[in-house]
């Protein structure tokens, strides 16, 4: 059997808009970290024989939150900073453990290069579940990882995308996610039993895989729409051939859209369709790699309609994903039957 204890630092703690009722976020955000703990509970996989067992406390999380609400109440009723909370809050970085039990069945130790690996697939797993449950909670951009040889970065998620839906949410959008109990979302994770696979089977498995290659993501790329369109195709069965009204019709049937939402569906699913169209049929006008909009002004209103399309797709994809989670559902399953008609049904 093999023990490993790894030290994770993560540099940025959930939010970084501005919201009217930050004090009241930021509590509610460490009272669902306080729950985790008791939710999440161990993960486990099974690597060729091995049984994996992860397990972390996430108590230094929920303490970095009540740091930070302290600060955003200093800083909401304009009170003097003290030196040691402003040098924390410019040099902000929190620490936690992650141990990583390995039980092989011919008894060999396991190397720490695949322990790290076994802890980075539990931060992809805890990244997905927290943040489908309560959008933007979990952030892990730039996490580093020590398992005895110094911090070296091994996860790049960025909760930002998911940041985006929980303010369009708060401002009561159109088809925007919501919020899932995490019980519900775990159970309804784990019953996938994905476990350590690094290719996606079902349609629901890509399209989460789908989310995090977002997430992953540094820069407003057309990629990212052509991601959400997998991941919708993926999660309402639609076949190569069918028609654009399918997908409308499947999404609206899903999210229990009335004439009015369905409409508004229909307008932004369509810009995300003739962007995606543009890019494969050689129509799309590709941006410089710099994405530098100074030098050339022409890109800020390029880039601003792909931001707004990609976030739309992405929160359809997360909104369907929360719909199936309520239900318990793992696809949407259509079905058409032929039969004869009798003279009464033509006549």
């Amino acid at each position: 059997m093999s023990n490993l204890t790894i030290a994770v630092r993560i540099g940025r703690l959930g939010r970084i808009n501005d919201y009217a009722e930050m004090e009241k976020i930021s509590a509610d955000d460490m009272a669902f970290w306080e729950q985790a703990k008791g939710i999440v509970g161990s993960w486990c996989y099974v690597s060729k024989g091995s049984k994996v067992t992860v397990e972390c406390d996430f108590s230094p999380i929920v303490k970095a939150h009540e740091e930070n609400i302290n600060w955003v109440g200093a800083v909401l009723d304009e009170s003097p900073l003290a030196h040691s909370m402003t040098a924390e809050i410019l040099d902000f970085s929190t620490e936690f453990f992650i141990n990583v039990t390995v039980e092989s069945e011919d008894g060999l130790a396991e190397s720490n290069l695949r322990c790290d690996y076994y802890a980075e697939k539990y931060l992809y797993d805890l990244f997905f579940v927290m943040n489908v449950s309560r959008p933007g909670v979990c952030d892990f951009l730039g996490v580093q990882f020590d398992s005895g040889s110094g911090f070296v970065t091994k996860v790049r998620l960025s909760s930002d995308c998911f940041e985006s839906s929980f303010y369009k949410t708060l401002e009561g959008g159109k088809v925007a996610p919501g919020f899932v109990p995490l019980d519900k979302v775990v159970a309804w994770y784990r019953k996938l039993d994905m476990g350590l696979s690094q290719i996606a089977g079902l349609g629901v498995e890509k399209a989460i895989f789908s989310i995090l290659h977002i997430c992953r993501g540094s820069d407003v790329d057309i990629v990212w729409v052509i991601w959400a369109f997998h991941a919708l195709e993926a999660v309402y069965g639609t076949k190569v051939g069918e028609g654009f009204k399918n997908l409308i019709d499947r999404i609206s049937f899903l999210l229990q859209l009335d004439e009015r939402d369905k409409k508004y569906l229909k307008k932004n699913l369509r810009e995300m369709y003739d962007l995606r169209s543009a890019f494969v049929h050689g129509g799309y006008k590709a941006h410089h790699p710099m994405m530098n909009e100074v030098i050339d002004e022409r890109l800020n209103g390029e880039c601003a309609k792909l931001l707004i399309a990609m976030q739309f797709g992405f929160d359809l994809v997360v909104a369907s994903l929360q719909a199936l989670i309520i239900n318990e559902w793992y696809g949407v399953k259509v079905e058409e039957s032929i039969s004869g008609a009798l003279y009464s049904d033509v006549s």
